[in-house]
């Protein structure tokens, strides 16, 4: 049962963070509407397109928004109850910091685990309806049927990809290149082809092509009479091959009206994601980037998405942070100078985002796991939260 306090103390605090909250969501559609308004204007979007782009826009922005609006309003709350002389009344009676707290604290946790499922679920979904319908209010979405020279390298098929035009939307290109090569870096086979799809099961089919093979000890690939797979000719195993067992110059130079490798299964999608900013992209697409490397540490590329995606977490237990961060700020120093409260309050700020940023500087660089470039900050924060809590206990 929650006490009298309890009770007094919540309700002061959910009036502040309410109007927090729309403060901090007024602002973000004020900025979001000042960098978009020419793209809105050029795609002649109308007002309830608009509103719905925004209705979907800031559910994604919760989970980075409640952090802060916590923080404000613990601030807020506990500076104001010891400005009336409250908290000084409380602590003659006996109760201590932790004791009238605690009711901001216990629905600071519950808004971590409600942030964590926002940014498992919901928050995923909606900065994608978010970017889609972006797309179309700006009038871009018709120019972006087809992705000009896309490229792909997945490392752990050693194959390379180049489609002149790549439609994402039915996964099929024209002007494709693909090159396969062994482990040690040698030429298996080439295949130049006007068109190729990826079917439903993620089977690649190439149509009126040309297949030039390389021998190598395994043999010779060709592609099977019925365009079905490749067969690899024994015969072809030491004809005309260096001294390691692998061509040099091809052995087989073939047209081809249709091919189908079954295993050939490389998935677009992660490539396509890259040629965004991580900041762009939802928790999901993020995931389904890292996810698609082998080797996440040792890949430059895909470290700024695994680094984002670890934020995107981190920022769970942010909610927490930000109260037990707000309740000592307010009660450090005399209470009588707004000036000294505001300046702790930007230090704060200032200090965890030098920290953000280093981490995510030695975190690219491959010079730290990136476990920690995206933890880290979040712990110093924690432990700054343990001290100062301590310290007006």
């Amino acid at each position: 049962m929650m006490s009298t306090l309890d009770r007094y103390i919540l309700a002061e605090w959910l009036k502040v963070l309410g109007v927090s909250l729309i403060v901090l969501i007024g602002l973000l559609v004020l900025q979001d509407a000042a960098d978009h308004a020419e793209d809105f204007r050029q795609g002649f979007a109308g007002a309830g397109e608009v509103a719905a782009y925004y209705a979907w826009l800031v559910p994604s922005y919760l989970p980075w928004l409640l952090p802060i609006a916590l923080f404000v309003s613990t601030l807020f709350v506990v500076a104001t109850l010891r400005r009336n002389n409250e908290i000084a009344v409380l602590r003659a009676c006996g109760v201590n910091v932790l004791r009238l707290s605690r009711s901001l604290l216990v629905s600071a946790l519950l808004l971590s685990a409600l942030s964590y499922g926002l940014n498992a679920k919901w928050s995923p979904v909606a900065m994608e309806k978010a970017q889609g319908l972006l797309e179309v209010l700006s009038g871009k979405s018709d120019h972006r049927n087809f992705v000009s020279n896309f490229e792909m390298s997945p490392l752990k098929t050693n194959r390379r990809w180049f489609f002149r035009k790549f439609f994402p939307v039915t996964s099929s290109g024209a002007g494709v290149h693909l090159y396969s090569r062994t482990t040690g870096g040698r030429d298996s086979f080439r295949i130049r082809a006007e068109k190729a799809f990826r079917d439903e099961d993620g089977f690649w089919h190439f149509l009126n092509g040309r297949f030039i093979g390389f021998a190598g000890p395994r043999g010779l690939p060709v592609p099977s009479e019925s365009g079905e797979g490749l067969v690899w000719e024994s015969e072809f195993a030491e004809q005309d091959s260096s001294s390691d067992g692998f061509s040099s110059v091809p052995i087989l130079n073939k047209q081809f009206s249709s091919l189908h490798l079954p295993d050939v299964r490389e998935d677009p999608e992660p490539f396509l994601l890259m040629r965004k900013k991580p900041s762009e992209l939802s928790v999901r697409e993020l995931k389904t980037i890292v996810d698609a490397s082998e080797v996440t540490e040792g890949n430059a590329a895909v470290r700024p998405y695994a680094i984002r995606m670890g934020h995107a977490f981190w920022a769970s237990p942010g909610c927490l942070l930000a109260v037990a961060l707000g309740i000592p700020f307010a009660l450090v120093g005399n209470g009588l100078s707004a000036a000294a409260g505001v300046a702790r309050a930007l230090g704060l700020f200032v200090g965890y985002y030098i920290a953000r940023t280093m981490g995510d500087s030695l975190g690219e660089a491959g010079i730290i796991p990136i476990e920690w470039a995206a933890g880290v900050p979040v712990l110093l924060l924690g432990i700054v939260a343990v001290w100062f809590l301590w310290r007006v206990r």
